[in-house]
């Protein structure tokens, strides 16, 4: 039997069709209780306690469209952040889990979205996509598709300072080389641009402006992300190229419907890291890292990199700042070379006073 005691009375709790009943019996005594128990759960078998059967099924990608989506704007109207970050995040979900009917997302579908999502994109970006996930599913829950949520059994990952990875010139051709014409031109227009690879995705035509040259990028995770970006040759080329071609909406299509973006090029990305003999791990995201480290060791200042790249906060541009180890001897040769002027100004006057070390 499933009574317990709470205080001084005995409740029980029990599933029925997929709902958990949990009510007090309003006795104190364990017998009389557990005599209750059974003639609830008689009255419900036989259909006289009121409580509908099971809903018909529905598939994931019907739910998240037809009723999370419809809900998040109205439950976060106030916050439009919040329900952008979980419209993002469903994009990921739909590619993984659409199909599926909802009582058929399970812990182990839900592992393995985790696992293969990973592969693409940071920890934290992840642990948003599954905590997005939890919410759809709580959600089916009170609308009563489902009695439990898989999720709350799966371990989010950690976070850590993050993952960056630069890459070098050498593994940037040989992945190139590698890669399949679609691949090249979506990791071509990251590493030249500095947009995220689901920005690239979602290119709408209307979007293009090829004179003057510049993207405008109409949204994103933030309102920052909100932007015109400058073309250089390269990514002009593509865009030109795929605008010339595009039968659709976007410039990169899903296979198969030309009206809806691409959402995931993992499977090729995969394939070109094999190819080109390039160990793990290896992010297409890391495009985005190798545009921003590069433009900082040019000579561009954080504001203005900060705004190429769609940051709300500087400290974020911060973060895709990374020195390559030549250019850490550059400054400390720079560095030396300054001391040893000093020390010659010294014993040479003509050559005027030994500087002020800059503030």
């Amino acid at each position: 039997m499933s009574v317990y005691k709470r205080g001084n009375v005995y409740s029980y709790e029990f599933w029925f069709r997929g709902q958990r009943i949990r009510e007090s019996t309003r006795l104190t005594n364990k017998t009389a209780a557990q005599q209750a128990e059974s003639i609830r759960k008689a009255g419900l078998a036989e259909a006289r306690a009121g409580i509908a059967g099971p809903k018909p099924a529905i598939n994931f990608g019907d739910f998240v469209r037809n009723e999370f989506l419809p809900w998040a704007v109205k439950q976060y109207q106030s916050h439009p952040r919040t329900y952008e970050r979980y419209r993002e995040s469903t994009k990921p979900l739909l590619a993984s889990l659409e199909k599926l009917r909802l009582e058929g997302v399970s812990m182990a579908s839900v592992e393995k979205f985790k696992i293969t999502r990973s592969s693409d994109v940071s920890p934290a970006t992840v642990n948003r996509d599954l905590a997005t996930l939890r919410l759809i599913l709580n959600l089916a829950i009170r609308k009563e598709y489902i009695a439990k949520n898989p999720v709350q059994e799966v371990q989010f990952l950690d976070e850590g300072p993050g993952q960056t990875r630069i890459v070098s010139h050498e593994e940037q051709q040989k992945y190139m080389a590698a890669a399949s014409p679609l691949l090249r031109d979506v990791a071509t227009l990251i590493v030249e641009t500095g947009m995220r690879p689901e920005e690239v995705f979602t290119t709408r035509k209307e979007n293009v402006h090829l004179t003057p040259s510049y993207l405008f990028v109409p949204s994103g995770k933030t309102r920052f992300a909100r932007r015109n970006i400058q073309l250089t040759d390269a990514s002009r080329e593509i865009l030109s190229r795929r605008l010339a071609v595009a039968n659709g909406s976007f410039l990169f299509p899903r296979k198969g419907d030309y009206n809806q973006p691409l959402t995931t090029v993992r499977k090729l990305h995969h394939a070109a890291l094999k190819a080109a003999k390039i160990d793990s791990p290896f992010r297409l995201y890391d495009f985005r890292h190798t545009f921003g480290s590069p433009t900082a060791m040019a000579g561009v200042d954080l504001p203005t990199l900060k705004e190429l790249m769609g940051h709300s906060d500087i400290s974020t541009t911060m973060r895709y700042v990374h020195p390559t180890p030549e250019h850490k001897r550059e400054a400390v040769r720079k560095l030396e070379a300054y001391n040893r002027n000093q020390i010659f100004a010294l014993y040479e006057p003509s050559l005027g006073s030994p500087q002020k070390s800059p503030q």
